[in-house]
């Protein structure tokens, strides 16, 4: 039998429904609106980054997508991965799954050796070679005291000292200003019984007797008479072969070409952006590639070390990465940091970034090939000398 309801009776005692405040209303849309934002700003990371993997090392203006900390392709993605949390719906998971496939084209190229935290610093055996890298950060610069510096270097009492940007530099004067520092006799005076080696911006001084300076690369195409500013610009390796004991080893005192200078007006209608950076991406390829192929049919041992200018994401060091050794492999940083670090930046130009530290690139690097046996490796502090950390280096050669 069916009962009919009275209408009334069941308006009664029915719950009527609860308005939604205008409050909760306006809070649930900022919230989706939220949610879309860290879905986009996910989705425009992962397209950053993927097209930054596929095109450093191979196209000029990957320079600019290059010169992220490497850090930050790590970091990036947890903070989004983070703030996804906070969003709802299936807004939520979009932007986890977003952001987890943006940490994967760069989670191999963060620069970091965790088998540091397992190594203790062993002792260095007797007859162990120190080897002493620094840029100077422009050495010639009249604000600089050279004093300080040839202070700091004799401290470190290395056995080979491999200098960088041992050069005046004139700032605002983009790649015409450059002036060798002309002081021979006062590194002579302050290295007695070394063995110095100068070519470009690159000083190399030694305990060790000097018994070759081959040349080959951009610099062997170098006609007698260049300008200096001209060699400076493409003079960037100085290979000394020297004699330890009974065996010869080369060393590498390298400053790879800078992919942007940081005086450039991207405004100045006059410079060419396009060939200025496919200019300067030549450049770089040209130098690593120079390196790479003399210390692979070199048949003495061999230490390149120096300013690469190039950070543990860019595949600019890809080819010589696959011939030598890393030497941080035997260090106990986890993550080493080398530029950027507090100094006077020595800058004139009304920058806001001029001189402040920023330290989160590592640009400086050693690698090893042959009968090399890494001791210890380290990146020091340079007292506020320079910008760029100093690398130091113990090794024997078998």
């Amino acid at each position: 039998m069916t009962t009919t309801q009275d209408p009334e009776a069941v308006a009664a005692t029915s719950t009527p429904p609860v308005p939604v405040s205008r409050g909760r209303r306006v809070a649930r849309a900022l919230r989706l609106g939220y949610g879309w934002v860290v879905v986009a700003a996910a989705a425009l990371f992962l397209a950053f980054t993927v097209t930054r993997r596929a095109a450093t090392g191979r196209w000029h203006w990957s320079i600019l997508l290059d010169s992220a900390p490497p850090v930050l392709l790590v970091l990036t993605p947890l903070l989004l991965a983070g703030a996804a949390t906070a969003a709802c719906g299936r807004r939520r998971h979009w932007a986890v799954a977003l952001a987890v496939a943006g940490l994967l084209p760069g989670v191999d190229q963060l620069g970091v050796y965790p088998a540091a935290l397992l190594r203790d610093t062993r002792p260095v055996p007797a007859g162990a070679v120190h080897l002493f890298t620094w840029n100077t950060n422009y050495w010639g610069m009249s604000n600089k005291d050279p004093e300080a510096q040839f202070a700091f270097l004799r401290r470190q009492n290395a056995d080979i000292y491999l200098l960088q940007e041992h050069v005046i530099w004139l700032p605002g004067s983009a790649e015409a200003g450059y002036f060798p520092v002309g002081d021979d006799d006062k590194l002579r005076a302050e290295f007695p019984g070394y063995h110095i080696a100068r070519r470009s911006e690159l000083v190399t001084i030694s305990r060790f007797p000097i018994v070759a300076q081959p040349l080959f690369g951009p610099a062997a195409r170098q006609p007698a008479g260049t300008p200096f500013a001209e060699v400076f610009a493409r003079d960037k390796v100085l290979r000394t072969d020297l004699r330890i004991g009974e065996r010869t080893i080369s060393v590498y005192n390298v400053h790879v070409t800078v992919p942007t200078a940081i005086d450039l007006d991207f405004l100045d209608p006059q410079v060419d952006l396009d060939e200025y950076y496919r200019r300067k991406f030549t450049w770089r390829q040209e130098e690593v590639a120079a390196v790479t192929e003399d210390v692979r049919r070199n048949p003495y041992p061999s230490i390149v070390s120096g300013d690469f200018n190039a950070t543990s994401a860019m595949g600019t060091l890809d080819g010589l990465r696959a011939v030598t050794r890393d030497a941080s492999d035997e260090g106990t940083q986890v993550l080493p940091l080398s530029w950027r670090f507090d100094a006077p930046m020595n800058f004139s130009w009304d920058s806001p970034l001029a001189g402040l530290p920023l330290p989160f690139w590592r640009i400086d690097w050693t690698f090893t090939r042959g009968a090399v046996d890494v001791h210890r490796y380290r990146l020091i502090s340079a007292e506020r000398l320079s910008d760029h950390r100093p690398q130091e280096l113990w090794f024997s050669v078998r």
